[in-house]
This record gives structure tokens, C-alpha cells and sequence, in this order.
């Protein structure tokens, strides 16, 4: 059709011209094939052209949110794999409980059961027992015949002794907690290696891990939690001045004596302010449960990562459940980027709004949002723990009185 036109158009346009050349006395012929021509051919190309044009935008429009929304969640899905990674390994380090590692070309043979550590470090150390395994190694109880004390010793695992990844990690865990000297952070004798074996000697302090203490007792009283997560704001406190990170903050890295005092363990994954570059762009490190959303998408964190943290075992102390749980780590760390946390007083009904107010601030999922320092946050707990609103001293009189009178009598 386009293309009868087109002739018939042409056909019009060349008997015009022949006419006003003959008669060019009337230019309205020329002017008549002219708008003919624009009719049949110009117009309905312009309106095509048009039309297509704001097709292609509306696709395009339609299209950009939903590109956007795919890349944040591949990057995110690629940040969490990384986790998952560091899980498998270290499901298969727990794994291996006797004799020497087979691993693959270039790993490590090192013995890990207790008997070969014994024998491998008895210049110095008298090894007593294993006291647990990680990711990151192995830790034993020893006595430091040199020191004439008893000590942890933590073991590099054999599945990453041949990483130097993993060993500047290690040296780097040292160098950071050696800087932080206080009551609540476990102190740093030494780091060293033998026959290949690196380990770190650490001060031993007797007790078990805090997701154990809640365990077992349920949830505690205001003023124990308060208690416990006073003493862990002075111990972030003291790194913080240092400029160090813990960035794997969680009740199971932290210890608790029988007289509740405790301590903050496992700097192995303590970052310094001024170091950059020591690991891979979007690899995490940390515990979904714990972690903050800014580390769960693999972004750069400071400060206020441990804050979060701090948050999560906050309402663990005070309702004696984390506020994100799932089947995998991939799950839970899309709920620590997009869900609010249950309210804590729908758990402790108990709980103050005072308290439910800071912690839910200290989960905010913008770090600009959440607490500025560790003491700020603490300065507010404090109040509102030690010091409730002074607002129903004669209510309580008066339901105290009936009970009084009914002694009496």
C-alpha cells in the first residue's frame, strides 16, 4: 500500500509540475501537490515516528526500577555467598576430628587432634584441653610454663594455614587487640609459629559464651542485662578510641564468669579505621544474625557496624531471642536489610519503652540513623535502666497500703 501510494503521489506531483510549467500562472497546482504530498507521506511517517518514540520511553521507564532492584539483589545475593563460603568451610573444619587433614594440593597437613597439638607445642605450653573451633581455628587451654599461668592458645586452622589471607588476618587480630588494653577485652600475650603450627596465646578466662548464659537462664533481669551490656559498651568504648572494629560482635564472642563479668574474644575479624585494602570487595564477615545491613550488602562499615551489633544483643539480653532468625544465612540477612525487628515489648511485655526505644534505634537500618558512639548509647541506657521516670511513687503507695493493712490485721 505504502508503496502505491508513493507512485500515485509521484504521478500527481510530476503532472503539476507539467501543468504549471505550461500554466505558471497558477502556482496553486504546484501548492495543491505539495500538501498531497505532505498528506499521503509526511504526516503519517512524523505520527510513526512519534509514536515509536514514546514507546520506546515507556519501555524504558518500566524497565529501569526493575533493572535497579535486580542488580542491588544480585550484588547482595553475591555479598551473602561470600558468607556462605566461610560457613561451608568452616562446617567442614568442625568436621574434622581426628588424624591429619587430607586436603587439597598446597593445603596444610597439620594435625589438629589434641595429642599432635600437645606434642607440637610442648616447649612451651602444657596443652590441658580443646575449648572450641571456628572458622578461623582452633583454641585449647594450656599452661604457659614460661608466663607460669594458664592460657588460651588459638590455632590457625589447617585449612587455612597455607592462606596468607588468612594469616595476615591473624597477625592483623593480634596488632588490633594488643592496642585495646581494658578489663572487658581479652588481653594478647603473644603470636608465633612452630613447625608450621601458627597460634596466637591469649589470656584464659574461665566462664561460657553469653548465647549459652541465655540459654540456659532464660531472660534476664533489667538490671543483669543492664549489667552485662554496660561492661560490653566499655570494652567497644576502649576499642573504639583505638580506632579498631570488631565487625564479628555477637553474644557467642563474649565471655561471662560465674561472677558475671565478662569479656569481649575474637578480634579476628577486628578492622582498623586506618587500614584498607586487606580484603576483597564485597566479602562479608560477621554472623547473619548479628550483622548490620550495610554489612550484609558488602559495603564499607565503621563504628557504627558494631553498634547494630550491640543492638541485636541488646534485645537478646532483654527479650533473650535475636530479632532475625531464618533457615539460612541468606535469609537472614535479607531480613536485616528489609525488615523492621519485632517490637522487644511484644516479647517482654516487661520492658521499658524507654529501653524498646534504644534498642530499636541502635537497629536502625541507615547507619546515620542509629547512635553516633558506643558511650552515647550508653549514657541513654543508663538513664533509663537506673533512673525510670519518677512519675507514680503515690501510685505505688496506694497499691501498696490495702496489702499493708491486710498484713496488719
Amino acid at each position: 500500500m505504502d508503496k502505491l501510494s508513493g507512485i500515485f503521489v509521484f504521478l500527481m506531483f510530476l503532472i503539476a509540475m507539467i501543468t504549471y510549467s505550461n500554466q505558471p500562472q497558477r502556482p496553486e497546482i504546484l501548492f495543491f501537490a505539495l500538501t498531497m504530498v505532505l498528506i499521503l507521506i509526511g504526516f503519517p511517517r512524523l505520527f510513526e515516528y512519534l509514536k515509536e518514540r514514546q514507546k520506546d520511553k515507556k519501555s524504558v521507564e518500566s524497565e529501569k526500577p526493575g533493572w535497579i532492584g535486580l542488580k542491588d539483589r544480585l550484588e547482595n545475593l553475591e555479598g551473602i555467598m561470600c558468607r556462605l563460603v566461610a560457613e561451608i568451610n568452616s562446617q567442614l573444619e568442625q568436621s574434622l576430628t581426628s588424624g591429619r587433614v587430607a586436603g587439597p594440593p598446597g593445603v596444610s597437613h597439620m594435625p589438629t587432634t589434641f595429642m599432635n597439638v600437645a606434642a607440637a607445642l610442648e616447649g612451651r605450653y602444657q596443652v590441658l584441653k580443646e575449648l572450641g573451633r571456628g572458622g578461623m581455628g582452633i583454641v585449647f587451654q594450656a599452661h604457659d610454663k614460661q608466663l607460669k599461668e594458664q592460657v588460651a592458645i588459638k590455632i590457625l586452622s589447617p585449612l587455612l594455614s597455607n592462606n596468607t589471607d588468612a594469616l595476615e588476618r591473624l597477625k592483623r587480630e593480634v596488632s588490633a587487640a594488643r592496642r585495646v588494653t581494658h578489663p572487658n577485652v581479652i588481653r594478647i600475650h603473644d603470636i608465633a609459629e612452630v613447625n608450621g603450627l601458627h597460634y596466637v596465646s591469649m589470656e584464659y578466662f574461665h566462664g561460657q559464651n553469653l548465647k549459652e548464659f541465655i540459654r540456659q537462664g532464660g531472660m534476664l533481669s533489667p538490671l543483669l542485662a543492664f549489667q552485662i551490656a554496660s561492661q560490653l559498651c566499655e570494652g567497644l568504648e576502649a576499642a573504639h578510641r583505638q580506632a579498631v572494629i570488631h565487625r564479628d560482635l555477637k553474644s557467642q564472642n563474649i565471655i561471662i564468669n560465674p561472677s558475671n563479668q565478662i569479656k569481649i574474644i575474637d578480634f579476628g575479624l577486628a578492622h582498623t579505621a586506618h587500614l584498607d585494602g586487606m580484603t576483597a570487595t564485597g566479602l562479608i564477615m560477621g554472623t547473619p544474625e548479628y550483622m548490620a545491613p550495610e554489612q550484609v550488602s558488602g559495603k564499607k562499615v565503621d563504628e557504627r557496624a558494631d553498634i547494630y551489633s550491640l543492638g541485636i544483643i541488646l534485645y537478646e539480653l532483654f527479650t533473650g531471642k535475636v530479632p532475625f532468625s531464618g533457615d539460612s544465612a541468606i535469609a537472614i540477612g535479607f531480613k536485616q536489610m528489609k525488615e523492621d525487628p519485632p517490637a522487644p515489648t511484644a516479647i517482654n511485655p516487661q520492658l521499658s519503652p524507654e529501653v524498646e526505644k534504644i534498642i530499636l534505634r541502635a537497629l536502625q537500618k541507615e547507619p546515620i540513623h542509629r547512635y553516633r558512639s558506643i558511650s552515647e548509647l550508653r549514657a541513654e541506657l543508663e538513664k533509663a535502666v537506673l533512673q525510670p521516670p519518677v512519675s507514680s511513687p503515690a501510685a505505688h503507695r496506694e497499691e501498696r497500703n490495702p496489702e499493708l493493712e491486710r498484713t496488719k490485721s
